[in-house]
């Protein structure tokens, strides 16, 4: 494609594409209430050592409250890839004091090491494991995620469309659907591209069973020496398998968005079903195939994407390199 060409679907878009109303001199209301509590306490503080130290010049009051005026307006006005730098730093401390060895909780943890032992045999041995909690609480028979209060979602495999190879006339027609589907949107959509590690050796003995089968040597010979190439890539360099999902989400609805042990919403599942319809209908013009997920294969997806070691079959039309 040329630049000219290319230059016609560069699009910017901003990180914080979902940004907060602002209510005050462009800030928003976290901004002004960061802004305006730092403000006080530093009034406070000011006063109280004025009214106890009054000979001493204001000067000298005020130099201390000059590193939390800076870091208070840092969090405020602060931004990292979209993320408010409160939220940033919030998140650093969290993911700080967590837990990084995690373990499945049905398996079997290691017990922490005994009280008495020397903190240097502690320390070495390092932290005892976690139980790892996954935020779905479990998958329904229609292939539905229970998210608990945070509600529900359905995952669905997309194909891809090689862009490169189609003339301006059909890019312009591509784009133009996956753009009205994007712009009937009404409800959260999450489009996620996934790359793990293919394991080729089915593959390869598969073709190695099939090739005696064949009814020409010279297939024969073809198969077997496909399957020689395959297992040489994989010994080679690690091959990779593309996956791209479709999430589509739904809020628990009644007494149950308040908590997590609540009652099931019976209608959540018939409206994520009735969006990927929608979603796969709509994404037809754009010659992408959309297939949601049975509850047996998106237990396996979930498997393979915690590490466990299954590999998800790959749709049709999905890519592999």
């Amino acid at each position: 494609m040329r630049e000219e060409e290319q230059a016609r679907y560069a699009t910017r878009i901003p990180a914080d594409v979902d940004r907060p109303d602002v209510i005050v001199a462009r800030l928003t209301a976290r901004q002004v209430v960061v802004l305006a509590a730092t403000g006080l306490l530093v009034w406070a503080g000011f006063m109280t050592a004025h009214a106890a130290l009054p000979k001493v010049p204001s000067a000298y009051l005020i130099a201390p409250a000059a590193p939390i005026a800076a870091i208070a307006i840092g969090l405020a006005l602060g931004k990292r890839d979209g993320l408010t730098a409160d939220r940033f730093v919030l998140a650093a401390l969290r993911h700080g004091r967590a837990k990084k060895h995690l373990v499945p909780s049905g398996e079997e943890q290691t017990p922490a090491l005994p009280e008495f032992l020397p903190k240097a045999v502690r320390a070495k041995a390092g932290p005892a494991p976690a139980a790892m909690t996954m935020p779905a609480r479990g998958i329904d028979e229609t292939g539905v995620f229970d998210l608990g209060a945070e509600g529900f979602s359905a995952l669905a495999a997309c194909g891809t469309v090689n862009f490169a190879l189609r003339t301006a006339g059909e890019q312009d027609a591509l784009v133009a659907a996956f753009g009205r589907w994007l712009n009937g949107l009404t409800a959260p959509v999450q489009l996620l591209v996934r790359t793990h590690r293919l394991d080729l050796s089915g593959a390869v003995d598969q073709l190695r069973a099939a090739a005696p089968s064949l009814p020409h040597p010279a297939l024969e010979q073809a198969a077997a020496e496909h399957a020689d190439y395959l297992e040489a890539l994989a010994g080679r360099r690690d091959v990779l398998h593309r996956q791209v999902l479709l999430a589509a989400r739904e809020p628990r609805t009644g007494r149950g968005r308040k908590t997590s042990a609540a009652s099931p919403d019976a209608s959540a599942p018939m409206r994520l079903h009735r969006r990927v319809d929608e979603a796969a209908r709509a994404l037809s013009g754009a010659q992408i195939p959309v297939r949601a997920f049975e509850s047996e294969r998106l237990r396996h997806l979930l498997t393979d994407a915690t590490g466990a070691g299954q590999e998800a079959e790959p749709l049709e039309g999905e890519t592999e390199r």
